[in-house]
């Protein structure tokens, strides 16, 4: 989700070349949220620039910073600003009339009060909007495909992890079959055991339906069954071109986290336990990659 890119160009406004500068850069955020540095000749383009951003970028912490080098360019001309300067003239004749002064102000006088003249920027036209857009556009472009290259890289890293808890939940099943044929021939001389004792009917009932809620307590192939179907699902949504794939790949991984650690809190078996452990630690990795991923 990571990426850069910036562009310098001129362009004319008002008859006048102005130089543009403006740079994008990507930072990796589970959410969209984005910072614009903008001179105000152009503030009033901010809306539609995040939403730009929002809409073809989706995620990310983007910054967006716009330079005009030679703003002097985009200055009015000076005004004189009438209203202050009378208030001014009024005062001083204030000032003559009860003081009994005397004297004229001159033009040079007036030059060098504070306010009496004003500078505004000028409004930016449509087609100089358009062309800071149109840039805009480019970059975001050019964003794109830095996050592509290093999409392809997270890529290789998730499918390794996908690899190891593949076969790590190939062992889990293996290791889970072998120990359910364990404890049912371990139950069922137990139920044989209770059987010949020949309690009282109702005492030995219960006693085999505790064994029998024992067994089906470590029973953990639908777990197992949920785990391989969200592994499959995890390798769709990397070979999948639709947006916010880094999302439901993030959402897929919390739900392999749930069913890993319902295997562990079922089954106490060292073998199982120790995979188990193996592949909560490739979720993790592959986790933080997800956040990484639009």
């Amino acid at each position: 989700m990571t990426g850069f890119a910036t562009k310098t160009t001129t362009i004319t406004i008002s008859g006048e070349k102005v130089n543009v500068s403006i740079s994008l850069k990507s930072l990796n955020s589970r959410f969209f949220e984005t910072t614009c540095k903008l001179p105000s000749i152009t503030s009033h383009l901010e809306t539609d620039i995040i939403k730009m951003l929002q809409q073809k970028l989706i995620r990310g912490h983007i910054y967006l910073t716009l330079h005009i080098k030679n703003t002097a360019l985009l200055k009015s001309l000076a005004k004189a600003n009438l209203v202050t300067i009378k208030s001014y003239l009024d005062a001083i004749e204030n000032i003559k009339k009860n003081f009994n002064l005397k004297g004229e102000v001159n033009i040079n006088d007036i030059i060098n009060l504070p306010n009496a003249f004003e500078i505004e920027e000028q409004e930016s036209s449509k087609a100089f909007d358009k062309q800071i857009m149109d840039i805009v556009a480019e970059l975001i472009e050019q964003l794109k495909k830095t996050r592509e290259t290093e999409g392809l890289a997270l890529k290789k890293d998730i499918i390794k992890q996908i690899s190891s808890m593949t076969k790590e939940i190939e062992s889990i099943s293996k290791n889970s079959e072998k120990l359910m044929e364990q404890k049912k021939e371990e139950i069922l001389t137990l139920i044989k055991k209770i059987e010949s004792e020949e309690p009282a009917e109702n005492a030995s009932d219960l006693r085999k339906s505790h064994l029998l809620i024992t067994l089906d307590k470590l029973d953990i192939n639908e777990e197992i069954v949920r785990f391989k179907s969200h592994l499959e699902n995890m390798t769709n949504l990397l070979e999948s071109q639709k947006d916010e794939a880094g999302k439901k790949i993030d959402f897929t991984l919390q739900e392999m986290a749930r069913e890993i650690n319902t295997i562990t809190a079922k089954c106490s078996n060292a073998k199982i336990s120790g995979k188990a452990i193996n592949i909560k630690v490739e979720i993790e990795k592959a986790r933080e990659q997800s956040q990484n991923i639009v």
